[in-house]
């Protein structure tokens, strides 16, 4: 078993972060933000991926720096493992309907058709945007359905778990150039 660590401190957060790759979903998260707990936690379920993360932040401001510093350290992070470039999820949940793709392809993109930009969007598309500028990927979230936000919100997330379970399958890089 290999595990991963990273840890950043800045004056606005202190985090701490393990990552096995190649685990069974086990999680230990705590970032005193309870719904971001609720939602990462997902993500790492359904990719089994283990993960503990501990997060110090300046919540007396906002959840801001939280959410986005942890989304820099999981593409920090995730840079270690070598996943398979292109992956895409279709998850329906309730009335919940999301298909995120992926290029992990050194290079930054991020993409989402939410037109409803409220304080709880406006952090998780934060959160995906630090993590594909840390990852050096491309990602796009499409919103099919949804009526409930929190079932929204959950079902990315456990999508994107699920598109990481299925990037770690084939570790080969695909590309004419040979490399990425």
């Amino acid at each position: 078993m290999k595990i991963f660590q990273f840890r950043r401190k800045t004056l606005e957060s202190d985090i701490e972060l393990k990552i096995n790759f190649k685990g069974k979903g086990i999680f230990k998260i705590k970032t005193f933000i309870f719904f971001f707990d609720h939602i990462i936690s997902q993500f790492f379920n359904y990719s089994l991926i283990d993960c503990f993360l501990r997060v110090f932040s300046d919540l007396k401001i906002d959840n801001h720096h939280s959410i986005e510093d942890t989304g820099i350290c999981l593409g920090k992070i995730f840079n270690f493992f070598n996943f398979n470039r292109y992956n895409s999820f279709f998850l329906c949940m309730d009335e919940t309907f999301v298909l995120i793709t992926i290029d992990i392809c050194n290079r930054f993109y991020y993409f989402d058709n939410i037109i409803y930009y409220d304080y709880d969007f406006i952090l998780m598309k934060e959160f995906f945007l630090s993590f594909s500028k840390n990852l050096n990927c491309c990602i796009h979230i499409y919103i099919i359905n949804f009526i409930n936000k929190h079932h929204l919100i959950e079902c990315i997330f456990k999508s994107f778990g699920s598109l990481f379970y299925k990037a770690k399958k084939i570790n080969k890089i695909l590309s004419t150039k040979g490399y990425i």
